[in-house]
């Protein structure tokens, strides 16, 4: 901040021959400590053009491009002149949007700072949103500062310019009535309306235009009273079909009359931006998308949007981002769907198929993506009549950036444990029992494996090729230890005739050093390289010697020397190993039938396919296994492994499993009982789900994402457009200077600090309330530990996602209590602060770990500075935490601009995924067309047994032909399965005892 401030100081003397006095650098650094959204929208502005110049300065320093709107061409005109040299200094290009042609837009607005009026930008706006529309070419991002003097002559705006180009007079001539309607003394609404209307880039000028007056119409209601007299439903029934704008004035009026007094209990109406939302939404056929900012109300928009649309005669399916926040959203709204006669259930607690069908016969039905999905898969692949009769009408979605984002392509599938699969248990525990020998460990700057410990003389025989060299047994290398005095005369002959327990006796007195110093040694007998490593007293790599080659010819071998004489060959990654001891475990199979081999491991023949297939892929999962952490990737309760969202949401899974062995593995890591590994026989992705309601997806978010999270959205959904909306009050909002630290012993005390700072009283203020949201379960309950012995107030630790944990959370919070939670509180949570917190300063946030986005990291600054009120969040981090993409960062700075890269380039990675997800879809859905088949055609046992065995043989087709899928051969997998599917069907309804299932590498045999 300092060294910024003084380049931008000396740029102004160095252009104007005078300096920024301390009152223009305090302004200019108020407003960059107070605006720091990602997109600069500042509305009445009064600053003098030196602070302006220095804050916008800033602005595009930091990668924004800015308009900036004052009152008058000759204004426009001399502001740029006047501060042209200033900016150039900087090298910061400059331009007006005064008389130019069609053909110069483009370049006017590649310039990094545009000046004009408020009649030039709209009308640029206008005449160029038109061209997207037509195009599909995007809109330049900008952001805008709108000067005060500017906003007085908003209300005579002439629009020459877009009078001149015939199709758009309808538009200039709207703007012009609307904002004929405001009057010089609404300074705050024509502020609010002028913020809008920069940022609703995707509204067209009718629905802005109506949406405008059935708000305008429905606030004067309730200001004169009025409202009170519109409460009849039956009215807003019949008149919720109609677009028309006194129609739906009507009906917004009884929306809001009914939440003043069912749900706000004569407390509250509806705010203006809410009802601005409603209106959005309800004018949209298409699908609607609507950034709304954190604690602005979204609960309630889609409380009222959702009765809209059932008024409409529609089902309404309402998705959240988990299971409390789904059933707390549908109890607190209850009584005002009721008021409307309509019915309201959620899907997320219902454990029997009766309860299912009966939530499905609601009106609204909250729940979440993965219960939908279940849901949908019990109806068309299980044939359960859960949701017999209900269309994919309405979808509205809570948190929509993270269910089309953050989970855009996930997977919901029913389990389908299948009794011929145990017989995989022992090949997975037979992997385990190789790979937990393994183990991993890091260094400042990398990360490696670790192999089982050995003599060193082994260690090293077993890591080279001895073909061209005169070693044959690992004795020949302890010979050369021995002729270069690393071990004493007469240690191999002593060695040669010792027992094993007198071996490990005698290693014990060869020195560290000695090992170390060996290895040097060896490299004159044998070809090749050696980089040694020892442990220091953290437990961290430290490079004892270096391999002397820098040649591709000599290859390098890395180990860790231990005490003892024992060393670990070290690898750069597991990868180099799953080959091994793949072909290692196959070797000790043997298929059914063959003649019996008593030290080979009989597996039933039909499975040999999977098997060979997948046996790599189980080995790999066994080395993730062992670097998953309990208390952050997982948590065990009664005797089960859940995963846990600890990237996102911090939800802990209960009703998810992972495949391919994962979930085995981490069972046999815990000594729990080991449940069978689980063939995927059907699925549901995110995107196909969201595509059944044929372009009607609505949705909030506090975060909507950048352009590229919007473009990718687009691609998916078409029909979708998204919008920003203005908040109700200005966001008082502080971001504290964030903090990088070196270890976490300091990162612990850095938040121990701040927090104690911000809670406790001083001479300016009383005390306040902090939220400290870490990373994982583990990380949240060191900083409660930490904590806990110097809060003055209540300190309540938040990690799990029941509703008895949201209760704890459910209170308002006083000077000195703190809540310390994991992203669980990050996303969709109101925490409740006293009256004398807020005139204190409001609660504060520390996020004290890099969030995987952005958007993550608004969601948990949104947790405070709600609805107008003041507060202020922090990012503390460690590089201790970080993963080692991140490890050379130097400042947070730094860390987030490669985290936000990294979120690009993830998000483009999601399309590829997105194509093999489709593929996938396409092959069960021509599964589903045989079991259809079956379904019609069979009944009672026989069906059922036919049902089971096509079950088993799909899901083997799919797991034996993952490789063929991840390369997207789609026509060959296609003819293939039609082909296996008709040849299985049929033998299968052959027989029905007895069978075995033996697929060959193009088609399927059964032996009877």
């Amino acid at each position: 901040m300092q060294k910024s401030l003084s380049q931008l100081c000396k740029a102004v003397f160095d252009t104007k021959g005078w300096w920024p006095s301390v009152m223009q650098m305090l302004q200019r650094c108020v407003l960059v400590l107070t605006e720091k959204s990602g997109t600069l929208q500042l509305v009445g502005v009064e600053e003098d053009p030196c602070v302006t110049a220095m804050f916008t300065a800033t602005r595009v320093c930091m990668g924004n491009k800015v308009d900036i709107v004052l009152s008058s061409d000759v204004h426009s005109q001399e502001r740029a002149t006047e501060w042209s040299d200033f900016y150039k200094n900087l090298g910061v290009s400059l331009n007006t949007n005064m008389k130019k042609t069609d053909s110069s837009y483009k370049d006017v607005y590649e310039s990094d700072i545009v000046f004009g009026t408020i009649n030039d930008f709209v009308s640029d706006y206008f005449q160029y949103s038109r061209e997207v529309m037509e195009t599909g070419n995007p809109l330049p991002n900008r952001g805008f500062i709108i000067e005060e003097q500017s906003l007085s002559s908003s209300l005579n705006l002439e629009l020459s310019r877009l009078k001149d180009k015939g199709v758009m007079v309808f538009a200039a001539e709207v703007l012009q009535s609307l904002m004929g309607k405001f009057h010089s003394e609404d300074m705050e609404l024509i502020r609010s309306f002028m913020r809008a209307l920069f940022q609703m880039r995707d509204i067209d000028e009718q629905t802005l235009s109506k949406s405008y007056s059935v708000v305008t119409h429905v606030t004067n209601l309730i200001k004169s009273g009025e409202i009170q007299k519109h409460r009849d439903v039956q009215r807003a029934r019949t008149l919720s079909h109609s677009t028309n704008t006194e129609d739906l004035q009507e009906v917004l009026a009884v929306l809001c009359n009914a939440v003043h007094l069912h749900k706000a209990e004569g407390k509250w109406w509806p705010r203006t931006n809410q009802m601005i939302s409603w209106c959005l939404l309800a004018f949209s056929d298409t699908g609607k998308l609507l950034e709304m900012g954190t604690g602005e109300g979204k609960s309630c928009v889609i409380a009222m949007f959702a009765v809209l649309r059932v008024l409409r005669g529609e089902k309404v399916d309402v998705v959240s981002s988990s299971s409390v926040l789904c059933q707390r959203d549908a109890e607190e709204w209850k009584n005002f769907y009721k008021y409307f006669g309509v019915t309201a259930d959620t899907n997320t607690n219902k454990t029997e198929d009766e309860d299912r069908k009966e939530c499905y016969q609601k009106d609204v039905v909250y729940g979440t993506i993965e219960a939908f999905a279940a849901d949908h898969l019990r109806q068309t692949f299980e044939m359960k009549d859960v949701r017999p009769d209900r269309s994919y009408q309405c979808i509205i979605i809570d948190e929509v950036d993270s269910l089309l984002l953050d989970q855009g392509v996930q997977l919901t599938y029913l389990s389908s444990p299948m009794v011929s699969m145990q017989h995989l248990n022992i090949i997975l525990t037979m992997i385990w029992s190789h790979v937990r020998q393994y183990g991993f460990l890091s260094s400042e700057h990398q990360t490696f494996v670790r192999g089982p410990p050995a003599s060193f003389f082994k260690a090293i025989f077993d890591s080279i090729d001895t073909e061209e060299t005169e070693i044959d047994d690992p004795m020949d290398i302890l010979r050369i230890a021995e002729e270069s005095n690393t071990v004493p005369k007469g240690f191999t002959e002593e060695i040669y005739q010792s027992e094993k327990d007198e071996l490990l006796k005698k290693l014990k007195t060869v020195s560290q050093d000695a090992v170390v110093n060996f290895f040097q040694e060896i490299e004159d007998y044998i070809p090749y390289g050696f980089t040694v490593y020892t442990l220091d007293d953290e437990g961290l790599l430290c490079v004892r010697k270096h391999s002397p080659y820098n040649n591709q010819d000599i290859p390098e071998l890395k180990f860790l020397v231990l005490e003892e004489g024992l060393c670990c060959p070290l690898y750069d990654s597991e990868e180099t190993l799953i080959k091994p001891i793949a072909e290692l475990i196959s070797k000790k199979l043997q298929y059914t039938p063959c003649t019996n081999n008593q030290d080979k491991i009989s597996i039933p023949g039909f499975l040999k396919n999977l098997v060979e297939k997948k046996v790599s892929v189980w080995v790999q999962n066994a080395f993730l296994a062992m670097q998953l952490n309990e208390g952050r990737d997982y948590v065990v309760e009664n005797n089960n492994v859940c995963p846990v969202d600890f990237r996102s949401t911090g939800i802990v899974e209960q009703n998810k499993k992972w495949g391919d062995g994962l979930q085995q593995f981490v069972e046999i890591k815990h000594q729990i009982k080991l449940s069978t590994i689980s063939i995927v026989t059907n699925y549901m992705s995110n995107i196909s789900f969201f595509e059944k309601y044929q372009g009607k997806i609505y949705g909030t978010t506090g975060t909507l994402g950048s352009k590229i999270d919007i473009l990718f959205l687009q691609d998916l959904y078409p029909t979708l457009s998204a919008c920003k909306m203005p908040t109700f009050n200005r966001k008082k909002l502080f971001e504290v200077k964030g903090a990088l630290k070196t270890s976490a012993e300091e990162w612990k005390s850095e938040i121990k600090r701040e927090v104690m700072t911000q809670i406790s009283p001083n001479s300016y203020r009383g005390g306040r309330a902090s939220l400290v949201i870490c990373e994982t379960i583990n990380k949240a309950k060191e900083i409660h530990e930490e904590l806990k012995s110097s809060i003055p107030g209540e300190i309540i630790l938040y990690c799990r996602s029941d509703r008895d944990s949201l209760s704890k959370i459910d209170k308002e919070l006083l000077p000195g209590d703190v809540i310390v939670a994991t992203n669980l509180a990050g996303r969709g949570t109101d925490i409740k602060v006293s009256k004398q917190v807020n005139n204190n300063g409001g609660l504060f946030v520390i996020l004290s770990f890099l969030s995987e986005n952005t958007r993550v990291e608004l969601q948990a600054f949104g947790r405070t500075a709600r609805k107008g009120k003041p507060g202020s969040a922090q990012v503390i981090i460690s590089t201790d935490h970080l993963s080692q993409s991140f490890r050379t960062v130097s400042s947070l700075e730094e860390a987030k601009s490669t985290r936000d890269r990294l979120a690009a380039e993830n998000v483009n990675n999601m399309m590829n995924d997105v194509t093999e997800l489709k593929l996938r879809e396409d092959l069960f859905s021509e599964y589903c067309k045989t079991l259809e088949d079956i379904h019609k055609n069979t009944d009672g046992d026989e069906k059922r047994a036919v049902v089971a065995v096509m079950n088993e043989f799909w899901g083997i087709w799919l797991q034996t032909k993952s490789e063929e899928i991840d390369q997207l051969k789609r026509n060959e997998l296609q003819t293939s399965l039609k082909a296996d599917l008709i040849r299985a069907k049929s033998q299968s309804e052959g027989r029905l005892h007895r069978v075995q299932v033996f697929i060959t590498t193009s088609s399927l045999e059964i032996l009877l």
